[in-house]
């Protein structure tokens, strides 16, 4: 009797495993297998080394750093569970402010058997933390200490450049229309200080303060750096942003032919990169340190650069 039982349940799994289909191939995959649904995240992985490790990476994210071919799960408005399930993953990199956390998430990734890694990224300390937080969820504690040390360097290297050279007063913009800035406290503000700027924004006590042409007359920036990510692809966008500044002529910045524009895919992004950005800006608010080569960031105030 027990071996009839016995055949029937083996029958019954064999039935079910049928009716199931086949194991997608990511689930097959042993070990850590994270989705990022925030590019900052996906670039974080990446940079502490743990790409091999992604199975599922946000809408936002483009084809680089081996991210092709991985499936889009989706973003912080809506996840794709589907393709969440489908992907694998047992971890999920978020980047959430805790009082914006959405209150089913954490039901449905435990119901899922999915661990939440959500990620507060709005200062350059808070980056270093993530790439630790992130080394110990790969479980290779010692990749996020080494990848934290090497943005460590990469900041030090730049403010090794630029010491004992004067303030320069920069605005960081980083939507033209709206007048958008990077205000103080938040990891544009720190990477441009590390560069040797100082923030005209700063007086204005908010991390993303939005201003009138008055107000930018009134900050008087000696420097403009325009972001806009992943600019080359968005010719419009450069030059509408290009006839905001010239028509504001009595800019300091405008007048000096001293508004630049920054394109590079991570220009506003708090991952691995923000070290490159902060050469980026020394370099446009001290060109001397370039030992007389020009920067290939653009300058909207030439007329021949269009």
């Amino acid at each position: 009797m027990a071996g009839i039982i016995a055949l029937c349940l083996i029958v019954a799994a064999v039935m079910l495993a049928l009716r199931r289909g086949p194991v997608p191939a990511a689930q097959r995959l042993t070990g850590v297998r994270i989705a990022s649904i925030t590019p900052a995240g996906t670039d974080l992985v990446v940079g502490i080394g743990a790409a091999d490790r992604l199975v599922g990476v946000s809408s936002f994210d483009d084809d680089r750093d081996g991210l092709a071919g991985k499936p889009r799960v989706g973003d912080y408005q809506n996840i794709n569970w589907e393709k969440l399930s489908a992907c694998g993953a047992n971890v999920l990199v978020l980047q959430y402010a805790p009082d914006r956390f959405p209150a089913y998430l954490q039901q449905r990734c435990a119901q899922m058997g999915i661990r939440i890694v959500n990620l507060k990224l709005d200062t350059i300390d808070e980056i270093f933390r993530a790439m630790l937080t992130l080394g110990d969820a790969v479980g290779d504690s010692a990749a996020g200490q080494r990848a934290a040390a090497k943005l460590r360097a990469e900041l030090d290297a730049v403010a090794h450049r630029v010491r004992g050279l004067p303030w320069v007063r920069t605005l960081v913009v980083t939507n033209d229309e709206s007048l958008a800035l990077a205000g103080p406290g938040e990891f544009l503000d720190e990477a441009l200080r590390i560069a040797g700027g100082r923030n005209a924004a700063e007086s204005l006590g908010k991390p993303y303060p939005e201003v009138d042409r008055e107000m930018i007359l009134t900050l008087a920036p000696e420097v403009v750096i325009r972001l806009v990510p992943d600019g080359d692809r968005k010719p419009q966008v450069l030059e509408q942003g290009e006839r905001i500044w010239r028509s504001m002529a009595d800019v300091p910045a405008v007048k000096n032919h001293r508004v630049y524009v920054v394109t590079d895919w991570y220009a506003e992004m708090p991952g691995f990169r923000i070290g490159r950005l902060a050469e980026k800006f020394a370099e446009l608010i001290h060109p001397e340190i370039m030992g007389g080569e020009k920067s290939e960031t653009r300058n909207s105030n030439d007329e021949s650069g269009k």
